[in-house]
């Protein structure tokens, strides 16, 4: 006998919709893709296990409906599955992605309906926190239609999806005894052509090498071609390489070729010429790899996915000019019914993106401008939780008590100064671990008065893993905001040093007032880019990266191609 399905279980009823997920959104950054794991699922069948699908579904706000993006395949009789099919979905750092996992058990694949379907369980979650995960590996409970009762769980893996089609394939060759085509007179002028094989058979030139002029051991320049031009994207597809002798007055003769893969290039592996005639017992001499790699320009999820950790930090603007709490028209004013002042949103609006990115889910809740308890000067740098030396606070819950704490024990005071706050994020960055790539997020009402001071700070932080992003709360025309935010050009303290990267970003909180979710995109759409320009400055590689795949960074300035 059929249990009904859930509210959600509408899209069993229809086929596999389209992957309608890039419409939703324009420009996504990467695609993800999700490896779907079953464990101690729920008998619906009388003699037997149950028999699972899952179906994966996405909406890019909470109000909006759930879009079907994939299902996995049905599974006879298992309790514990383990899906070979993988689903597919855009992802955007900037937006809060919300995900359902629907695991149902199907009597009749070819008919999939309430009479012939039963629901198991389900799970909800961001996109963010599976990719948050230790190993990108979110396991949770499934929640069937009686709370309290344990229907199974489900783990989801997320990977980006690989085959980049920026890879460059770099490769430097050498020849080793090659057979003499030019008599006793002169030597062979040895060149290279590497083909690969179509759909069709035919084998076509990918790669040509310079010829080197009279010399049966070569060592011919780097050669550098596109990854998918010259394996489609598969190491292990074959490549013939031929060795040609260039003569100028007539056909040039060919001196041997050798079958070999792109993998093999990669590892080195010495090529032994065969002579290109067959029944001959000719030497035609070998080839040598002397240098070989895969040239790739990392993406925000390399780091991640190898362990980089966003740690975020919070300060909020306690000066006089936000006017006092109690007053209905102050920036801090708390309202009674619970709707949320501007600096709660932009808490609200940021942290709970970027909390999902650290492990551990805490960040330091600061204040500046504000008098403390039993003290007579104002502070430009403290904890809101009153805490100096442990200013971490429990996740967005944990930011904002502690923000509505300070409220009613400090003085709003002034002036509004900001080098002693990045000062003190500077010093967590240089003294944390290098897998941390810090953000100050800075809540405030309007001008400060330490500016020069505050860019001597920003450019010494530049060098640092670490952003500063500034949303500005009430009607001032924050000029000296946008200044900081390089708009009037690259900033440089008073010894005239520059700023080494662009790391500051300034956003006008009441020009997206009422749309929280754009309000997150215009605060963080910069971040992913300033820190690969970061990790770019420091030609530091993603963690993840393995030996075995022979992974390297590119030259020069590559977060510009990455960002742009």
């Amino acid at each position: 006998m059929t249990q009904p399905l859930s509210p959600s279980a509408h899209l069993l009823l229809s086929p596999p919709a389209p992957l309608t997920v890039g419409k939703m959104s324009e420009g996504p950054q990467t695609v993800l893709r999700f490896k779907i794991k079953g464990e101690g699922l729920v008998s619906k069948d009388y003699m037997s296990a149950s028999d699972p699908m899952v179906i994966v579904s996405l909406k890019e706000s909470e109000d909006a409906p759930f879009v079907e993006i994939g299902r996995t395949e049905w599974l006879k009789n298992e309790k514990n599955p383990d899906f070979t099919t993988k689903i597919d979905c855009d992802y955007f750092f900037e937006k809060k992605q919300f995900l359902e996992f629907m695991v149902v058990d199907v009597d009749d694949p070819k008919k999939i309906d309430n009479k012939t379907t039963d629901f198991i369980g389900k799970v909800h979650c961001k996109v963010a926190e599976i990719l948050g995960s230790k190993k990108q590996t979110m396991t949770r409970k499934l929640e069937g239609t009686k709370e309290g009762k344990n229907v199974g769980s489900i783990s989801v893996f997320a990977e980006e999806l690989k085959g980049r089609k920026t890879d460059v394939l770099k490769i430097q060759m050498k020849g080793n005894k090659l057979a003499n085509k030019d008599g006793m007179f002169g030597k062979s002028d040895p060149y290279l052509i590497f083909r690969r094989k179509q759909e069709n058979g035919e084998m076509i030139q990918v790669l040509r090498s310079k010829t080197i002029d009279n010399n049966l051991d070569p060592d011919w320049e780097e050669l550098l071609l596109n990854l998918t031009q010259f394996c489609l994207g598969n190491l292990d597809a074959p490549i013939v390489i031929e060795c040609w002798d260039e003569d100028s007055m007539s056909k040039d003769d060919m001196i041997g070729t050798v079958e070999t893969t792109t993998r093999a290039l990669l590892n080195k592996e010495k090529l032994q010429l065969k002579d290109y005639k067959e029944g001959r017992n000719l030497d035609p001499g070998y080839l040598t790899v002397t240098a070989s790699a895969i040239v790739r320009i990392p993406t925000f999820l390399d780091y991640v996915c190898g362990g980089c950790e966003m740690s975020l930090s919070v300060a909020v603007d306690f000066t006089a000019s936000n006017k006092d709490p109690s007053d209905p028209t102050s920036l801090h004013h708390v309202d009674p019914n619970g709707n949320w002042n501007e600096y709660q949103k932009a808490i609200i609006a940021v942290g709970e993106i970027l909390l999902d990115y650290d492990h551990d889910k805490k960040c330091a809740a600061l204040g500046y401008g504000a008098i403390l308890p039993n003290k007579e000067e104002a502070s430009h740098c403290f904890a809101l939780n009153g805490n100096a030396q442990n200013p971490e606070v429990e996740g967005v819950q944990g930011l904002l008590d502690a923000y509505a704490s300070s409220l009613k024990n400090v003085k709003l005071y002034g002036p509004t100064n900001f080098k002693d706050i990045i000062e003190r994020n500077e010093m967590l960055a240089r003294e944390q671990s290098k897998e941390h790539y810090h953000v100050m997020l800075i809540i405030t009402d309007g001008a400060i008065t330490d500016l020069r001071q505050t860019i001597g700070a920003i450019v010494s932080a530049s060098t640092l893993p670490m952003s500063i992003v500034i949303v500005g709360v009430g009607e001032d025309d924050f000029s000296e905001m946008k200044q900081l935010d390089g708009d009037d050009g690259v900033l440089e303290d008073d010894n005239g040093k520059k700023i080494a990267r662009d790391t500051v970003q300034f956003v006008k909180f009441r020009e997206f007032q009422g749309n929280p979710a754009a309000l997150a995109r215009a605060v963080l759409h910069e971040l992913p880019p300033q820190l690969l320009q970061y990790m770019c400055v420091n030609q530091r590689p993603p963690k993840n990266w393995k030996p075995e795949e022979h992974l390297e960074l590119p030259s020069g300035n590559w977060a510009v191609h990455r960002s742009g």
